[in-house]
């Protein structure tokens, strides 16, 4: 009688540690398939070395160059699909430190910028050559020109002094 009781009272639990092993089954199939599906086919990532390579965007945007971590860090050269263009540094996958960004279209189409970047954005000592002839030698912060500079219009005339905000702010 002890034998029975003892197996009628083991029956639920091998039945639940089946269950158990079933739902962790389960759950390792559902983990796997939504790493499947986040995985971004369309992209490509080639691996020259740990440290190069080349990886293309969903959108065909294009980086190849000196990775660490996974992001793009050193030298490199990023290609959009619009046609612009950075080479230079990169730092934690953001144009950080020397490089030279051109514009392939829109407002900015043939604008060239060499100099100092800051999380994507010109700043520190650059010079911005536009496309209408018209020049920006002179400091940089959040994109715009701030700080001395010297702009010079197509017509040869110069502005020289302070900028604020992309603004021309007084004569030095």
């Amino acid at each position: 009688m002890k034998k029975l009781l003892l197996i009628l009272l083991c029956v639920p639990l091998i039945f639940s540690c089946d269950n158990k092993k079933e739902e962790i089954k389960e759950n390792e199939q559902k983990t796997q398939e939504e790493v499947q599906n986040n995985t971004k086919t369309d992209t490509t990532y080639k691996k020259e070395t740990p440290e190069k390579g080349t990886y293309i965007f969903p959108n065909g945007d294009k980086y190849v160059g000196e990775y660490m971590d996974e992001k793009r860090h050193g030298k490199g050269t990023f290609t959009s699909t619009k046609g612009d263009k950075y080479v230079g540094d990169f730092r934690y996958g953001f144009f950080n430190g020397k490089g030279t960004y051109t514009w392939g279209e829109g407002n900015n189409k043939g604008d060239k910028y060499v100099g100092e970047f800051i999380n994507n954005q010109k700043t520190g000592q650059g010079t911005c050559t536009y496309a209408n002839g018209e020049k920006y030698v002179g400091e940089w912060k959040d994109g715009k020109s701030h700080g001395e500079g010297v702009y010079t219009l197509s017509d040869g005339r110069i502005i020289e002094g302070l900028f604020e905000d992309g603004q021309y702010k007084n004569i030095l």
